[in-house]
């Protein structure tokens, strides 16, 4: 196995990358005007300018990409293969504007560590984040050595994310590891979101078997991390597949998410099929509406918050282009 294959080149990526007549190469982290590649023959850094190789469509980590020489003979990227999933957030310095995060990811998944309690909204935005990108997604409950019941944790972001897998691990102790590597079988690639000091970057070194990502030591009075993670990193495993370390997100801003939100709130959205109201209806004081009343009132009250959210972000399109 190549190490390109072991981040998951299949035959469909080899023959896009022949008929735009390139090498077949995996983004692992983007840095300012360069991108360090994964090929058949090794890791090299080539040029990401996107005057002069691939046009409008910046790469990010997880991209599929072909790798030229321009006509200076330098290695540049010469097209951005199209993404099978893409993980995209609300750019949190614009309202207006998407921001990708990561590209071609087969599973997403959203730490949360069991130091602190499970924030409801903070998982079910992440889920909403998950969800639209394509990917399948998984919750990983990390830090289980420092929980007297994490079974019960376990329960509780079921619920907050219906159809999510959820693991839980404590991976100082080794602890649930092999049920996060089976994530990655088949040269999958596991995407992990969270805010900083969840874990992430522990669990990789642990899957890893290996320091290969840098740790810190969260804040004793509220478990909050810091950031060590400066960069989406696509890390190889052992025994195939990769993870992508990000740096942590403390608010997460959905983006153009509607898929996204139906999925995270399955069954809100299954009920608000059979309302006889239709689109009209916002299921707060309505006789009648199917949904009210018959879900919990918090996880109802966030998911309308969310709607009101992306319906604002349309509008302001809208606005944007006229």
């Amino acid at each position: 196995m190549t190490p390109l294959e072991a981040f998951g080149a299949d035959q469909r990526w080899r023959e896009l990358a022949q008929h735009q007549q390139g090498r077949l190469g995996r983004v692992v982290q983007v840095d300012r005007g360069e991108c360090e590649v994964m090929t058949d023959d090794g890791q090299i850094r080539v040029s990401s300018d996107s005057q002069r190789a691939q046009g409008d469509v910046a790469p990010v980590t997880g991209d599929w990409i072909t790798v030229v020489f321009d006509p200076d003979d330098a290695l540049v990227v010469g097209k951005v293969l199209e993404r099978r999933t893409l993980v995209v957030r609300r750019d949190p310095a614009e309202h207006a504007r998407a921001q990708s995060l990561v590209a071609n990811a087969d599973v997403v998944g959203v730490v949360h560590g069991l130091d602190r309690r499970i924030n409801p909204a903070q998982l079910e935005r992440f889920s909403v984040v998950g969800w639209q990108s394509g990917a399948a997604v998984a919750v990983i409950l990390a830090k289980a050595d420092l929980r007297r019941h994490p079974g019960r944790d376990a329960e509780k972001a079921a619920a907050l994310a219906p159809g999510a897998t959820v693991v839980i691990t404590a991976a100082l102790a080794g602890e649930g590891l092999d049920r996060v590597a089976a994530l990655v079988e088949g040269n999958r690639t596991l995407a992990l979101l969270g805010p900083s000091g969840v874990g992430k970057s522990t669990l990789i070194n642990a899957l890893a078997g290996a320091e290969v990502q840098a740790t810190r030591q969260v804040r004793g009075g509220d478990a909050k991390g810091r950031h060590t993670t400066v960069a989406r990193r696509l890390v190889p495993l052992p025994s195939g597949g990769s993870i992508v370390d990000t740096p942590g997100i403390r608010a997460v801003g959905p983006w153009d998410a509607w898929e996204g939100l139906a999925a995270a709130y399955a069954e809100i959205d299954a009920l608000d099929q059979d309302c006889r109201f239709a689109e009209d209806c916002w299921h707060q004081d309505q006789p009648g509406c199917a949904v009210a009343g018959n879900v919990d009132e918090g996880r109802l009250r966030r998911y309308l918050e969310l709607a009101e959210e992306l319906a604002d972000q349309d509008l302001d399109r809208a606005r944007r282009r006229r």
